[in-house]
């Protein structure tokens, strides 16, 4: 735990004398401790950061690491204070926390870094990845609101030794309803939509239109000269009633232009409702931006 970080609960952490044997480092955000950070990564150790900016942090320290690595938002508001990321398997996986507050949340997202709670998703869908594909990175918002949370992870593959090159992005997400950071709620998990516009033509999506582990789901696409849409919506089907529920997509586009970044737009929409005598009550939270990622070649 280094200097400035304020801590709650701090009996419930062991602390470590060499900072070599610690399973995570937290470092205050700041110009000032982005060697640090890295040196924690290249180390392999997982680093949090938390205080204002505390992603800009983490994207310099990644940048320096000589690993590859992405974010799913390119961007972040005064009020995403806690961020982290997570040596694997020669890249960085990275995260960050929407609608966490501090110093009260930093334990738990420190817990989430540690041993995030993933649902067993499809693989491969029925959309597999090109030969030679290399997994640049994961990029994981996790969030919580006034009606209960969200997860969402962008997982990107590229393929080189085809002509053109391919990228492959994974989308997962998961919504929840129930207890949140401030009460518990009466709101259910609704809808989950996931959105991207990509840089190039797409090559295979999945799922299609379908009903799948309970859930129905809606797909489009479109095509146009310089950039390319889908949109994919799973919804409960009739008379469901889920605490939680996991989605799940693949889209495929060729590119000619592989030198970092590799960009495209996104938006992950959940959508919770609270069922009312007249008119059912709605709450929507958003996860635009761009996701930007950098391939170690």
């Amino acid at each position: 735990m280094a200097e400035g970080v304020d801590f709650p609960n701090v009996e419930a952490v062991s602390f470590v004398g060499e900072e070599s044997s610690a399973d995570v480092s937290v470092y205050p955000s700041g110009d000032g401790h982005v060697q640090q950070v890295r040196d924690c990564l290249t180390d392999g150790r997982p680093a949090v950061v938390a205080g204002p900016d505390a992603q800009w942090t983490v994207m310099q320290a990644c940048a320096r690491s000589g690993r590859s690595y992405g974010f799913t938002q390119n961007g972040w508001t005064p009020t995403d204070r806690i961020a982290a990321a997570v040596p694997k398997q020669g890249r960085l996986d990275t995260h960050k926390f929407v609608g966490a507050e501090l110093p009260r949340d930093l334990p738990w997202a420190v817990s989430e870094v540690l041993d995030p709670q993933l649902p067993d998703f499809p693989e491969p869908l029925d959309l597999g990845v090109p030969d030679g594909s290399t997994t640049i990175g994961r990029s994981r918002i996790r969030g919580v609101n006034d009606v209960g949370g969200f997860d969402r992870w962008d997982i990107v593959r590229l393929a080189v030794k085809v002509e053109p090159a391919v990228v492959s992005v994974d989308m997962q997400a998961t919504i929840y309803g129930g207890a949140t950071s401030k009460s518990a709620s009466s709101y259910k998990p609704d809808r989950v939509r996931l959105v991207s516009d990509v840089p190039g033509n797409i090559t295979g999506i999945s799922p299609q239109n379908t009903d799948l582990e309970g859930l129905a789901v809606e797909t489009t696409d479109s095509a146009g000269s310089d950039e390319s849409f889908t949109q994919y919506t799973f919804t409960p089907q009739k008379n469901a009633e889920l605490r939680s529920f996991a989605a799940w997509t693949r889209t495929q586009f060729q590119t000619n232009d592989t030198e970092p970044p590799i960009s495209y737009d996104s938006n992950g929409r959940f959508r919770w409702r609270d069922p009312q005598l007249l008119e059912d009550d709605t709450w929507v939270h958003h996860t635009p931006g761009e996701a930007v990622w950098y391939p170690n070649r």
